[in-house]
């Protein structure tokens, strides 16, 4: 659908990103390991992001909100069911 300039993009890595260092001075362990509702790996729990009931790890929450911002998906049930 649409395009996000690389101002666009770079914000919401920077926001995303940011997660995993924001957890980390807040206490998350880096070593706890948690499943991602979208790719289904084991990822650190610092730097997940929760969507209603779905938790996204930090790879795919920058996905997410990319793909988001550009308009390609409206909500996660789309991001998560998408193949």
């Amino acid at each position: 659908m649409g395009e996000l300039s690389n101002l666009d993009r770079q914000a919401i890595s920077k926001r995303i990103r940011g997660l995993v260092q924001k957890h980390l001075e807040m206490g998350v362990s880096a070593d706890t390991r948690v499943i991602c509702h979208n790719c289904g790996h084991a990822k650190s729990l610092a730097g997940t992001v929760h969507y209603g009931r779905y938790r996204l790890c930090n790879d795919c929450a920058l996905q997410y909100e990319v793909t988001k911002a550009k308009g390609d998906v409206q909500t996660i049930e789309d991001f998560v069911s998408a193949d």
